[in-house]
């Protein structure tokens, strides 16, 4: 009877594992983030059309106004600043609950932050086909938790999510287009993506016996 049970029991078991590898196997595919990130129609670094250090920000202005995607863009000259707030309907990636933003130099757009509900482990994959990409890390608040933020220094652009002991993968990721800021050279420690890893886990696990 056992033998019986055993052998009813191990041909679903067999199904299910043979299933879940299928699933594991297939190429990881997104075509909405691989565009956002990537865009076809204009080379990298690229939003909506705006090119850092090419496009001015009248010709910014424009292309953002001009779209059903932006719900309100406003400018200030003063700061030389451009933000936008996000139509709610229009798109899933991007975070409709923060200010997007250019900067612009006189008279070209000079870098462009977009705020994101992308996960950080899904954009990495669109971006493993780079070889040992640059990481940058400085601890930041709250300081009652370990929190780090994490900068992905690519061409053109960088990508930054602040990742903890309870979240590093899942983590929403904003990106930066165009010139990096100054202060990852002069505040943050550069690295590698697995040596930063290992740094916030050891830390969590010291932190946690502690």
């Amino acid at each position: 009877m056992f033998r019986l049970t055993l052998r009813l029991a191990l041909f679903p078991l067999i199904v299910i594992s043979a299933a879940l590898f299928l699933v594991r196997a297939q190429p990881y595919d997104n075509q909405n983030v691989r565009a956002f990130l990537l865009p076809d129609d204009c080379s990298v670094p690229c939003f909506m059309g705006i090119q850092p250090g090419v496009t001015t920000p009248q010709q910014a202005l424009n292309q953002l106004r001009s779209t059903k995607l932006i719900s309100y863009v406003g400018i200030s000259e003063a700061l030389e600043t451009v933000a936008w707030f996000g139509d709610k309907t229009s798109s899933s990636l991007m975070d409709d609950s923060q200010i997007q933003a250019l900067f612009y130099d006189r008279d070209k757009v000079s870098s462009i932050r977009l705020y994101t509900r992308i996960r950080l482990g899904d954009l990495l994959l669109e971006l493993d086909r780079m070889d040992k990409p640059k990481i940058a890390i400085r601890q930041t608040g709250p300081y009652n938790s370990y929190n780090i933020d994490l900068y992905y220094l690519g061409k053109g652009y960088v990508l930054n999510a602040t990742v903890n002991c309870h979240g590093f993968w899942t983590q929403p990721t904003s990106l930066i287009l165009g010139e990096s800021p100054s202060f990852i050279q002069s505040q943050a420690r550069i690295t590698s993506l697995n040596n930063a890893k290992h740094l916030i886990a050891t830390t969590c696990r010291r932190r946690k016996e502690a």
